[in-house]
């Protein structure tokens, strides 16, 4: 009866680190407001947005030998503003917040194009596609 109560307390341990572990994960612990946003109809790489820390995720989500980027423009100051890269379909995702500092903090009231691509594109179909958004968080 002993061996049997330590045995389920260990398992409960071993449950509780492993939730706790997938709690504090980027991806988890985080809800995004905007996306999923394609590339395109190809559908080779995915990003989100959450305008509360200005965090972005993006995902190569085809194994072709192509990577996920996005490219964010700020319309209102006319520059672009930042890129982030997932250079592999391996399950895990590339991810920036304004906790990055510099240009992964976007300006307050200013409207952004996100444009979602693969790279290289080399003219397949798999182009680009953007979205438009006002970081009003």
């Amino acid at each position: 009866m002993k061996s049997a109560v330590l045995s389920r307390i260990g398992l409960l341990a071993g449950a509780t680190i492993t939730a706790a572990a997938v709690a504090t994960s980027p991806a988890a612990a985080l809800t995004y407001g905007y996306g999923p946003w394609y590339n395109g109809s190809q559908r080779g790489a995915v990003a989100h947005f959450e305008k509360h820390g200005d965090h972005f995720k993006v995902c190569d989500i085809k194994s072709d030998g192509r990577y996920a980027t996005i490219f964010v423009y700020d319309k209102t100051a006319k520059r672009y503003q930042m890129s982030l890269s997932d250079t592999k379909n391996d399950g895990k995702c590339h991810y920036s917040s304004a906790a990055d500092g510099g240009y992964y903090n976007l300006p307050e009231n200013h409207w952004f194009l996100i444009t979602v691509r693969v790279v290289p594109e080399y003219g397949n179909g798999y182009g680009e596609k953007s979205y438009e958004i006002v970081n009003n968080a």
